[in-house]
């Protein structure tokens, strides 16, 4: 605390003169005060003390008891990654394998096809004099062929291993999913509500605004239950890769898999394809379900007894994917429910 010299009052009192001014709170307390004001924070500081000791003793407890949940956890999780391990290392080797036939049969095995080149020429001139069916085209094209074939005997193959930028297999993560999903981040004018659990459209209504949730996607199947509170315009439902920049026009993004409202307008790898749109209207709850094991999600409207489903590929939408809206007008309002 640092003395001061103006004439400011005892926060606590408010009669005599604060001397002193507190660098945590800001407040000035008179020479009584000061003392009680450091006892509170030192009682305060004893309850945090107290509160340390018991989240000390919940942890000791948690590590003593049985841990049959979460070892079952971990080994069914321990065993997709054993499993995308062994796809990936069988995808290398196939792609190896192909790699070293395909480089033999251009440096090693290139004197053995001309040699098969050889004798196929060798077996029409032989069937030709047999039959004495030939004339001057004919000897031409053998020549030509000859020729062609002496030239490429005596060329060097000019061979190069090249890595395609195409990814062979997919990345592996490991994604800690707390269940508590909220609207996170935007492009656009769309307005975030009550810490995350409300989006809506406030402003600029020929504008599109992108809207993600928080939560990662990587491994099982995720349910999230939405509430239409107000609609107006075209409204997106459905996922994107994170990877994705964001943007207005995300229902073009090339990771973006949805439907919007209205017929015809299913949504995959940012193209329009065939297939209903949502008949989702205000005041319904709508559940999107999001399946990683299946790589697909589901649109289920109960009020409408509307189920939709979409097959996700994963090399156009990698993971991990996110809860993703496409809003238009004001005043769009949607509200996470769970």
């Amino acid at each position: 605390m640092t003395t001061i010299k103006d004439k400011s009052l005892c926060s606590t009192c408010n009669i005599e003169r604060g001397i002193f001014v507190c660098s945590g709170c800001s407040q000035s307390f008179c020479l009584q005060h000061t003392t009680n004001h450091y006892n509170d924070i030192a009682d305060q500081f004893t309850v945090l003390e107290q509160t340390r000791d018991q989240v000390l003793q919940d942890l000791n407890y948690e590590m003593v008891k049985p841990q049959g949940d979460i070892r079952a956890l971990h080994d069914e999780l321990a065993s997709k990654i054993d499993i995308w391990e062994q796809e990936s290392i069988s995808k290398i080797k196939k792609a190896a394998i192909q790699a070293r036939t395909d480089l033999f049969k251009c440096t090693i095995g290139h004197l053995s096809s001309k040699r098969l080149d050889l004798e196929q020429i060798t077996n029409e001139l032989q069937q030709a004099r047999k039959r004495q069916d030939f004339i001057e085209t004919d000897l031409s094209e053998w020549q030509n062929k000859l020729k062609q074939l002496k030239e490429e005997l005596t060329t060097q193959p000019n061979v190069i291993v090249h890595e395609d930028s195409t990814k062979l297999i997919s990345n592996i993560h490991i994604n800690v999913f707390d269940g508590k999903e909220l609207f996170n981040s935007s492009a656009g004018d769309a307005v975030f509500e009550e810490n995350g659990k409300v989006v809506c459209v406030k402003a600029n209504p020929n504008m599109y605004s992108e809207v993600r949730g928080k939560c990662e996607y990587t491994i099982g199947e995720h349910r999230i239950f939405l509430k239409i509170e107000e609609l107006n315009g075209w409204t997106l439902f459905g996922i994107i890769s994170k990877s994705t920049p964001l943007q207005v026009h995300s229902y073009a993004s090339p990771s973006c898999y949805g439907w919007y409202n209205g017929s015809n307008y299913n949504y995959a790898a940012g193209q329009r394809i065939n297939g209903e749109g949502t008949t989702a209207q205000k005041n319904d709850t709508i559940q999107l379900v999001i399946n990683c094991d299946k790589k697909l999600i589901r649109f289920i409207n109960e009020q409408k007894n509307e189920v939709l489903e979409l097959n996700v590929d994963t090399d156009k939408c990698p993971f991990p994917w996110q809860l993703h809206l496409n809003l238009n007008l004001p005043t769009t309002r949607i509200r996470i429910i769970s």
